[in-house]
Formats: C-alpha cells, sequence, structure tokens
C-alpha cells in the first residue's frame, strides 16, 4: 500500500501551500476549536517518503493559524500513527 493510501485510513490528506511547501493535513475539534493536524519530514519543507522517516507533528487552530499545540518531533511516521491506534 501507498504511503498516500495508509494515511488516508487516518483520515489525513496532501496539502500543498502556495509557497510550495507539502504535508498531510487532517481536520479536527481540539479542545473546542476547529483545528487541523499537520504532519511533514523532519525538515518540514516536504512529505515523509517513507513509513520509517522521521516526522513533525503539528496541532494548529483553523481560525487564527496560531499552534495549539507546540510541534511534536516523532522519530518515524510510523511511531505517530502507532500513537493515533493506542
Amino acid at each position: 500500500m501507498e504511503l498516500d493510501q495508509i494515511l488516508e485510513t487516518y483520515g489525513f490528506e496532501t496539502s500543498t501551500s502556495c509557497s510550495g511547501f507539502e504535508w498531510y493535513v487532517k481536520g479536527i475539534v481540539y479542545e473546542g476549536s476547529d483545528a487541523f493536524i499537520t504532519i511533514t519530514a523532519d525538515d518540514e519543507l516536504h512529505l515523509p517518503e517513507s513509513m520509517d522517516e522521521p516526522v513533525v507533528v503539528s496541532i494548529t487552530d483553523r481560525d487564527s493559524g496560531n499552534e495549539l499545540q507546540s510541534p511534536q518531533r516523532f522519530e518515524s511516521l510510523k511511531s505517530y500513527l502507532d500513537t493515533l491506534n493506542s
């Protein structure tokens, strides 16, 4: 199964900013606020290319664009997805 398909099973889709940054994004409600989760490769400029690649996960307020939780680094995309299964 391709990485995009795996992330789709968790509700994420790919997105690109107007400046060319890529991430996986998923809308959520976080502490009562409309928000979204982003997953990027560790350098925060592009999508991870494998389940073993380090990633940064952020939660951002949809209306203000403010971070609702400090970005977290995970040793791999797989390790982050494992937190969603627990």
